[in-house]
């Protein structure tokens, strides 16, 4: 049951890590900041000019944090990251998820719906008159193309976020 789980969860725009750490509240938040610089409403990197000096941008406030990896050129499909640090006897306890942008998950769950539906109606079609034609081969391969071209670019940069904040943090 667990690996169908896993299976379906790799399918989907969604990452979530817990990090254990025995670093204190304090030192993990002096970690963060040394990463996090403050959003800014327009913000262009072009790939010829120097990298950032911090590599994520976001706000942290309290126990919570939301970051995004400050992007070359454009990459709609980088990770929101958003964490909750627990103070624990030993340390602390960093709850992490990562999600695609709203407007973006949206846009996708209005394309994916769409090409989704008509596909699956246009099979259904198919089946009861073939004369019909595969019309849907091109629908739902525009649902399964568009998909994919936003899974891959997502748990790229989901699992680079992983590794770097595993690192960070621990």
């Amino acid at each position: 049951m667990l690996k169908i789980v896993k299976f379906f969860r790799a399918l989907i725009f969604f990452e979530s890590l817990t990090i254990t750490t025995s670093l204190t509240f304090s030192e993990v938040l002096q970690r963060l900041e040394e990463v996090v610089t403050p959003p800014k409403l327009f913000r262009i990197i072009l790939p010829f000019a120097p990298p950032p000096a911090k590599p994520y941008e976001g706000t942290i406030s309290g126990n919570t944090f939301q970051i995004n990896r400050i992007a070359i050129g454009r990459n709609l499909f980088l990770p929101i990251i958003k964490g909750n640090i627990d103070s624990q006897p030993f340390g602390c306890s960093i709850k992490i998820r990562m999600v695609l942008h709203k407007i973006v998950l949206g846009l996708m769950i209005l394309w994916l719906w769409t090409t989704g539906s008509i596909g699956t109606f246009s099979l259904f079609a198919w089946f009861v008159e073939p004369s019909v034609g595969a019309i849907f081969l091109p629908i739902l391969g525009m649902f399964f193309g568009v998909w994919l071209l936003c899974l891959i670019p997502f748990k790229i940069e989901a699992k680079a976020a992983k590794k770097l904040l595993s690192i960070l943090l621990t």
